[in-house]
């Protein structure tokens, strides 16, 4: 008797559960600037109550996260292109009456794909630039050949050959084959100097 009753709720539940989505991986298929808006495809299938397994529909109109405060003064954008993989997390409540500032809705689905928004970054392969972070202890930001690392004693911008560092004792820049740095005792310069214009002493 005990086991039917445990059986039963667990059917129950798990019934009750289909229909309810929480968080799931994904890769955006169109991306919207102006709006902050993507179409986004989940990755896998969802299993149907007859025990069918049906792909994830594309999901329009999704609100991408980006990290910004301050009202929106303070923000770290980057582009976001298609093929990019995301993280789709479905929102308890209908996300239209915040989305319309707002505005009231009749709606009262909850974990519905409609709701969702969407983090990108998630990939299924590892970053090189994610590595050298955890080996340099740093803040690392990369596009393509241009590289910025940020250390707790030392900042580092490199673009294929050339650099420039900023240490607790000097700031120092590399071009070309030439070097430039500046000390706390004096100016050092490798390479030819040409001034337009003229130098003063003082």
């Amino acid at each position: 008797m005990m086991q039917e009753f445990v059986q039963q709720m667990e059917e129950t539940i798990r019934e009750a559960t289909y229909d309810m989505h929480t968080a799931l991986p994904g890769t955006i298929a169109a991306f919207d600037p102006v709006s902050s808006m993507a179409t986004v495809k989940p990755e896998g299938s969802a299993a149907m109550k007859n025990g069918q397994r049906l792909k994830y529909p594309s999901i329009v109109k999704v609100p991408v996260v980006f990290p910004q405060a301050g009202g929106q003064d303070t923000v770290i954008a980057f582009p976001v292109k298609p093929g990019d993989g995301c993280l789709i997390i479905i929102c308890e409540n209908d996300l239209k009456p915040w989305m319309s500032h707002g505005k009231e809705t009749e709606s009262d689905m909850k974990f519905d794909l409609t709701n969702a928004v969407c983090i990108p970054g998630l990939f299924s392969e590892g970053n090189e630039a994610v590595q050298k972070a955890v080996e340099e202890n740093a803040v690392i930001i990369k596009n393509k050949d241009m590289e910025m690392m940020l250390k707790e004693d030392k900042l580092q911008i490199e673009y294929k050959q050339n650099r420039i560092q900023v240490d607790p004792d000097k700031v120092s820049m590399k071009c070309g084959g030439k070097s430039l740095s500046v000390k706390r005792s004096r100016v050092e310069i490798e390479g030819d100097l040409y001034v337009s214009g003229s130098i003063e002493g003082g």
